[in-house]
């Protein structure tokens, strides 16, 4: 009797079909970009309306982002790990939970793979006057762009996310895509 062909055994995913392949889920990696649209979403964190205001505006008339606010930390965290951000800007202090407390927690998390992502994203941390230095492990992580004090100038906000965001001049004239045709 010829000895039978084995049966076939399902094929692992690397030689699995292409279409199969592009259709499955991938994880993000450190170095994938942001959203795949281009904008990039940036969560703000801060217990002052007016100070979170200022940041949204902001970023949203000199950058193409889209940004989030919040008060609550808890929020923050939870919102981190359901949604995929770009940048994160926390108070230092935000309540009952501290803005390097908030990173660290959403730093783990991210690493154990509770998130969309396996390294958190930047973040910049706005320092009221009566705040905390930053400790000593934050202030030596590539991931911390920048700490602002308050009073916040626009044109240091600009700066600090300028890595992250492409900032464009507001003075400069666009073009009208209409005007083309």
């Amino acid at each position: 009797m010829p000895p039978t062909a084995p049966a076939p055994e399902a094929s692992p995913p690397e030689t699995a079909p292409v279409a199969a392949r592009e259709s499955a889920p991938t994880e993000p990696t450190e170095t994938e970009p942001v959203p795949s649209g281009g904008t990039v979403e940036i969560l703000i964190v801060h217990p002052v309306a007016s100070t979170a205001r200022l940041i949204r505006e902001t970023l949203q008339n000199f950058t193409d982002c889209r940004v989030v606010t919040t008060a609550d930390p808890l929020r923050a965290f939870e919102l981190a790990l359901q949604k995929r951000f770009g940048l994160f800007l926390f108070a230092m202090q935000s309540g009952e939970l501290s803005g390097p407390l908030l990173y660290e927690l959403i730093s783990k998390a991210c690493t154990a793979g509770r998130g969309p992502r396996r390294l958190a994203p930047a973040v910049i941390f706005v320092r009221e006057k009566g705040d905390p230095q930053l400790p000593e492990a934050l202030t030596r992580d590539a991931r911390v762009r920048d700490v602002l004090h308050k009073p916040i100038r626009i044109e240091r906000l600009l700066q600090s996310v300028e890595g992250v965001l492409v900032v464009r001049d507001p003075t400069a004239k666009q073009e009208d895509p209409q005007q083309e045709r």
